[in-house]
């Protein structure tokens, strides 16, 4: 057990006594000129790493110009100063090219290892360290940590032997905790398509597979027992949208009526919501309160959030990127066509139109065709999925708390080793 001493920065502790603690400009430089190329390859900086991004597609935001973006070598150090609080957003880049100059990049200098710095500065994310030292109008709203204030930070030094060993030492045991990691998350993908394809396959072919059928002539559908109807969505239910009061006003936030965004449609029941809004807020805003029982569907959102719905279980308002559907026909279950659009999430996607990030809207969705059979037999697929689902949830729920361990793990064995306290 090699002898330790308080590294005098509090949320790093006890160091080996041989190491030193400097700071970032002792062992870096901050890298601020312009490339002044016309045709750069533009680099994106995410969780996952640096990436060269495609420009070509008008994904995200796009810049007029690149000429005045800062060059990036292979092994310099980026790092995302204006994301402080969702994750450890810096990495080492491994391609050439040009980034934003709001990224704050790291060049090296002799004795120092970006691989071992780039797990160092990985932990002032995970530890909340640099969330810390940012500044800003609202730890929600421009919360960044500056050049001069990075430049500053304390880094801790062992020798340049010891940074490499450590380095190596982590990047075979975490791509061996990732690669594990990976191969759950592709389990839990396919007990999602399975969750999917047993609603799918439960609203379009019943849960009599001798009945006779027929040709739905839609394709997402197929054949479909012969005595369902096929309605569009606009003739069964009405469809509105919500509004999002504005954010620079402190009187409108924090009230007592929920406010739902579409990242929290999960395709289950929302009791709550993570944000509310005042009664002040809904006089004066597009905001409206959809009642019990409203079916909520994202019409745009990153990622899958497109197309996923929730059902409500408690009065709510929603942002414009909601839509509420409420069922106004005696003969269609609500519960079953919010059954029903779950099932048909792949085929809702496709409606969605536009370049870049593709939308739907609420004429698309009253457009949408579903199944409609008899209400004994909504009644009977309904409560068949409300048995089938819990039971591959439950199964995609331990195994995302498995990873949830595996990560705290990788992030526990990361910050132990960096900094001292186990020895590689």
């Amino acid at each position: 057990m090699r002898e330790m001493k308080d590294s005098g920065v509090r949320w790093l502790g006890d160091i080996p006594c041989c190491w030193k603690v400097m700071r970032v400009k002792h062992g870096f430089f901050r890298k601020k000129e312009e490339a002044h190329q016309d045709s750069p390859v533009v680099l994106s900086l995410a969780r996952a790493g640096v990436r060269e991004r495609d420009i070509s597609n008008n994904e995200g935001q796009i810049a007029e110009s690149y000429y005045n973006y800062n060059p990036v070598d292979v092994d310099d150090l980026l790092i995302n100063p204006m994301d402080l609080y969702s994750g450890a957003n810096c990495s080492i880049s491994k391609i050439q090219g040009v980034i934003s100059q709001a990224y704050i990049n790291l060049r090296y200098k002799p004795g120092f290892d970006p691989k071992y710095y780039d797990y160092y500065f990985k932990i002032q994310y995970w530890m909340m360290a640099f969330f810390a030292h940012g500044k800003g109008v609202s730890f929600e709203n421009r919360w960044t940590l500056n050049a001069e204030t990075l430049m500053n930070y304390p880094i801790i030094v062992p020798s340049l032997d010891e940074q490499k060993r450590i380095a190596d030492y982590l990047d075979s045991k975490c791509s061996k905790i990732d690669e594990i990691i990976a191969k759950q998350e592709q389990i839990i993908e396919k007990l999602k398509e399975y969750r999917l394809s047993v609603i799918t396959e439960s609203v379009t072919k019943g849960l009599n597979p001798d009945i006779l059928k027929k040709d739905s002539g839609i394709s997402w559908m197929g054949e479909i027992p012969s005595h369902w109807k096929l309605p569009k969505i606009k003739y069964i239910a009405s469809i509105s949208s919500g509004g999002t009061p504005d954010r620079n006003v402190p009187e409108y936030w924090n009230g007592d009526i929920n406010w739902v965004k579409t990242g929290e449609l999960q395709n289950t029941y929302l009791f709550d919501t993570e944000e509310k809004i005042t009664e002040l807020a809904l006089n004066s805003s597009s905001a409206k309160v959809f009642p019990e029982d409203t079916i909520l569907m994202a019409m745009y959102g990153q990622g899958k959030t497109r197309g996923m719905t929730a059902l409500l279980k408690t009065p709510s308002t929603t942002n414009q990127a909601c839509a509420g559907i409420t069922v106004n026909n005696k003969t269609m279950s609500t519960q079953y066509l919010w059954t029903c659009l779950m099932g048909a999430y792949n085929a809702i996607r496709e409606k969605a139109l536009g370049s870049g990030q593709p939308n739907l809207s609420g004429a698309l969705i009253g457009d949408f065709t579903v199944t409609m059979p008899p209400l004994d037999e909504q009644e009977a697929i309904c409560v068949y999925i409300e048995k089938r689902i819990p039971i591959i949830d439950e199964s995609i729920m331990k195994i995302e708390k498995m990873l949830d361990l595996l990560g705290d793990y990788k992030k526990s064995l990361i910050y132990e080793v960096v900094t001292g306290k186990k020895e590689v």
